[in-house]
């Protein structure tokens, strides 16, 4: 019988990142590490301090920002991981903690993906709508056209407008009125729907472009399709 194949012990680790993560962008970090279980090392001035694990990596760092650690380290790093593990991996795990300049190699971690570049994409995506949302006027404009063309879902939608917006789309000349959450999702007749093609195609009841069937008003009073915000 062939054997299944062998799951990667580490499914994903931030390295090197300060503390003032936990201040600045917390809702980042709760939804890549919160109730996540793994390892994790502590540094001061670039040096170990503490290395332990965690049931839950995002309530025992920041505890760490309060208990005796409190003061005595300014950066963290955390590897999560899923049940059971073999030496070999653990092997390179210390290694890459330890950083020792008598060891050949600072340690493979098979699997893992490196979640530096995507935490860097989220705090800059937060900072650019932090921006949009204080400058206002084009610069706002601008920031919302970046997102609706660029991401998709309720993603896409999410930020665009700065409070629930009610859209209109109208089909065998019924109007039907629905609302763009702040998190981006659309609600029609009670339910919530990823995207507006979703709640399109749930008043239609077949495929349809919700960009194009759904109009709102704009800064100028007139009823433009989702469609031109990307534009």
């Amino acid at each position: 019988m062939r054997s299944s194949k062998k799951q990667a012990v580490f499914l994903g680790h931030l390295e090197d990142i300060s503390w003032r993560a936990f201040e600045d962008y917390p809702e980042v970090l709760r939804e890549m590490i919160r109730g996540k279980s793994g390892l994790y090392s502590l540094y001061h001035k670039n040096t170990l301090y503490y290395v332990g694990l965690a049931s839950n990596l995002m309530g025992r760092l920041k505890a760490h920002l309060k208990d005796r650690h409190d003061g005595r380290w300014d950066r963290f790093s955390v590897y999560l991981t899923r049940e059971g593990s073999n030496l070999k991996e653990l092997e390179s795990l210390v290694l890459r903690i330890i950083r020792r300049s008598g060891n050949a190699v600072s340690g493979k971690l098979s699997g893992s993906q490196n979640l530096h570049s995507e935490l860097n994409r989220k705090v800059k995506e937060i900072d650019a709508n932090r921006r949009a949302s204080i400058l206002g006027g084009v610069v706002a404009q601008r920031r919302r056209k970046q997102r609706a063309k660029h991401n998709r879902g309720a993603a896409a939608l999410a930020g665009v407008f700065e409070r629930e917006t009610r859209i209109i789309g109208l089909h065998k000349g019924t109007r039907h009125v629905a609302v763009v959450m702040r998190d981006g999702s659309i609600r029609y007749k009670s339910n919530h729907y990823p995207s507006p093609s979703a709640a399109a195609v749930a008043v239609v009841g077949g495929s349809c472009n919700g960009w194009q069937f759904w109009k709102f008003r704009n800064q100028k009073g007139v009823w433009a399709r989702l469609a031109t915000i990307k534009h």
